[in-house]
Parts: C-alpha cells; sequence; structure tokens
C-alpha cells in the first residue's frame, strides 16, 4: 500500500498519506472482488475515514464524521462495517482503547505488534512474527491453539520525549 513492508521482524509499515488514500481504497475494492464479498459504499466510507485519521479512531467518531458528512447511521451500521473490515484484514482493532487504524498490508495475512504513544495516542505497526512465534511455541506448551494475535505495546514515542524532555 503506502510503502512495501520488508515483513522481517523490525520491518515498520506505515500506512497510505493522504495522497495515497484513493490508490489504498481502489486496492481495498479489488481485494475483496477477488474474495468475492461486496466492498459497500458505507465500507468505503468507514475505510477512507480510518484511513485519513491522524490516529487510531473509535466508531462513535467514525459516527460523528458520517454523519456530519450527510450519512445517516447508526452505530450497529458503523460497528459491521469495522467488523467487516476486520475480517477482510483491512483494519486492525487495538484493545487496550478500542480504537481502528488502517492496515498497511492487508494483502498479507500476519500478526501484528503495535507501539501505542499513551501521552499522544500515535500508534505505529511494526512486524513481530518472532514475537508471535515465542508466543505461539508458549502456547503448545499449555496445548492452547491460538488463532489471533495482536500485541499491543504502551510506550512514549520521541515527539512526546523531546516535548517533555
Amino acid at each position: 500500500m503506502a510503502e512495501h513492508c520488508t515483513h522481517s521482524d523490525t520491518a515498520s509499515c506505515t500506512l497510505p498519506s493522504s495522497e495515497q488514500v484513493a490508490v489504498f481504497l481502489d486496492q481495498a475494492a479489488d481485494l475483496c472482488d477477488s474474495r468475492n464479498l461486496r466492498f459497500t459504499r458505507l465500507r468505503k466510507q468507514v475505510l477512507e475515514l480510518v484511513c485519513r485519521a491522524e490516529q487510531p479512531v473509535g466508531a462513535y467518531q467514525l459516527l460523528d464524521e458520517l454523519r456530519a458528512a450527510g450519512r445517516s447511521a447508526a452505530p450497529p451500521t458503523v460497528y459491521r462495517a469495522l467488523d467487516f473490515l476486520l475480517e477482510q484484514g483491512l483494519v486492525h482493532r487495538l484493545a487496550t482503547n478500542n480504537t481502528y487504524l488502517a492496515c498497511a498490508h492487508p494483502q498479507h495475512p500476519h500478526a501484528a505488534v503495535f507501539l501505542v504513544c499513551s501521552q499522544c495516542g500515535q500508534t505505529q505497526e511494526v512486524h513481530g512474527e518472532g514475537v508471535i512465534a515465542e508466543l505461539g511455541q508458549r502456547a503448545e506448551q499449555f496445548d492452547f491453539e491460538i488463532t489471533h494475535a495482536a500485541v499491543e505495546v504502551t510506550g512514549i514515542c520521541r515527539s512526546c520525549r523531546n516535548q517533555n524532555g
């Protein structure tokens, strides 16, 4: 999507810039077409709002933005759109604050590690296949099968550290 990811443990994934959102949405539509799924107008609008958000965004903030754009939508409608986008790997959900961010590379199924700034909310997705593999090995010791994994690490980003320092 925005930049190609190397899918290494240290890779950082950059989401589409505002100029690249249209290309990202076209790729999302193509991905849905290839899976014989409907990429409805609402799903596209919700994904676009998530992509354009500077930080992970909550469902009610998305609802407010849809209403401001003249779309009548109810919370269940937005949540259904988000659930679809999650299922297709187009967005990620951050459990710690129940927000959503666009996936930088939805065409490649992957486990994600998120670095979340506790002060400004800035979030960076990094590849953590080694971390997830380690968790898988530990889970096997307890006869546990991981079906989905996302790791959220909270800390303070460089910008906030520089402002506080």
